[in-house]
């Protein structure tokens, strides 16, 4: 596979419009991608758009969404998307797929059921377009002939907005995205989801333009109904009418999860500006009157908490270590690292190197921004991992400014 970078120019406005002709001319779409708000808001913002116009669109979706986008899979079901969940639910759609959508996914090993699509869906060469904002030394295209649309962006929905504007440019017979709520809903998911709630903005002005135009669009679709005698009224709570209270929902917490996260968050180990949390499974004894088992939805949204409070609660860079499963649903652990909102001295992508180095023969894969990158190797004795990991730490502490 080859190094992705960013498109730019005459490339850019031709790849562009060959994504247009494909969306616009064809009738069946697989969306495939790594699966996070933003990613999921992607695949879910363009697929409503092609469902307006009677395509049939399937979302692979391996994972649990959790209860914070609960509005999602209502959105999905409402809409009639079919979403796969196991890799033998590809195989009925051999042979039916006319374009394959790669949304906000790095590479390969991303991908949800990867070797599956490779020989059910990619293997009759169907269109393929890879829609995505990752650079790095772990970013690959995932095949060698899509359709490239790969931009400096804050969230993948950006340049998603930028598609849906270009496919009703003044003039065209489709129906206007940006008057859809649920589009605008999850084209806001994404782009909340990717910057931390607007905390962690690359590009600013690309930032304050979509979530402004967004933002006022929500505002103006949105309908806030008053009760009746068969029925209560809108709920600000559950119903979005504004940025902000979508942000709040992805925010919540029940207050059995708030007392995790606290109990969690007073066991961080801080040193130096660095903060390591230590969620393997070894560790679950010590916590399991507070907390849910670590594989369960429930405590899947705590986890999404912990990987931005960590970096603030030690000032400078934040580390989480916890078991999990790849994209191809093996087992490994994650090694997940992320910078302090105000702190930006240090790129964390020069971790790779000392994370490869220190797990020479267990290392799966990783990468990211240089503000927060994700590895997973494969799973070892939890006292190995943690002596091994020693060299990645001294290294930050060496070269943090």
């Amino acid at each position: 596979m080859t190094q992705k970078s960013p498109i730019v120019g005459d490339e850019w406005n031709r790849n562009r419009a060959h994504a247009i002709e494909l969306l616009k001319n064809k009738t069946s779409f697989l969306f495939a991608g790594d699966i996070d708000p933003d990613s999921v808001g992607s695949m879910l913002s363009l697929g409503l758009f092609l469902r307006l116009q009677g395509k049939r669109v399937y979302m692979v979706i391996s994972n649990s969404l959790g209860e914070n986008l609960d509005y999602f899979q209502n959105i999905i079901e409402f809409n009639q998307i079919h979403v796969v969940r196991k890799a033998d639910e590809l195989i009925p759609l051999k042979g039916k797929i006319d374009v394959i959508i790669f949304c906000d996914t790095a590479n390969t090993k991303l991908v949800p059921f990867y070797s599956e699509l490779v020989t059910q869906i990619l293997v009759d060469n169907p269109d393929v377009i890879e829609i995505d904002h990752h650079f790095g030394a772990d970013s690959e295209k995932v095949t060698s002939n899509g359709v490239q649309l790969f931009r400096k962006a804050n969230a993948n929905t950006e340049i998603i907005g930028e598609l849906l504007d270009q496919l009703t440019e003044k003039g065209s017979e489709l129906p206007n995205p940006f008057n859809q709520r649920n589009i605008l809903l999850a084209l806001i998911t994404g782009l909340l989801g990717d910057t931390v709630g607007g905390k962690v903005v690359h590009y600013r002005e690309d930032y304050d333009f979509w979530i402004k135009r967004l933002g006022d669009q929500l505002e103006k679709h949105t309908r806030w109904r008053d009760a009746t005698e068969t029925r209560p009224a809108d709920s600000r709570q559950t119903k979005f009418g504004n940025p902000f209270q979508l942000l709040q929902h992805l925010n919540r917490l029940n207050p059995e999860q708030d007392a995790c996260l606290n109990f969690l968050t007073d066991r961080v180990f801080k040193n130096h500006g660095i903060g390591l949390l230590n969620l393997m499974n070894s560790t679950y004894p010590e916590v399991g009157h507070v907390c849910q088992p670590y594989q369960s939805d429930w405590f899947q949204d705590i986890l999404g908490f912990l990987v931005n409070l960590v970096p603030e609660q030690a000032g400078k860079v934040g580390i989480l270590l916890f078991h999990g499963k790849n994209a191809e649903g093996k087992d490994c652990i994650f090694i997940k690292i992320r910078r302090a909102v105000d702190y930006d001295g240090i790129d964390l992508r020069r971790v790779e190197d000392h994370i490869r180095s220190a797990f020479d023969g267990k290392y799966m894969g990783g990468g990211g921004h240089p503000g927060a990158v994700s590895f997973r190797i494969h799973p070892d004795e939890e006292d190995e991992v943690l002596a091994r990991f020693h060299q990645v730490t001294e290294f930050l502490r060496e070269n943090m400014t």
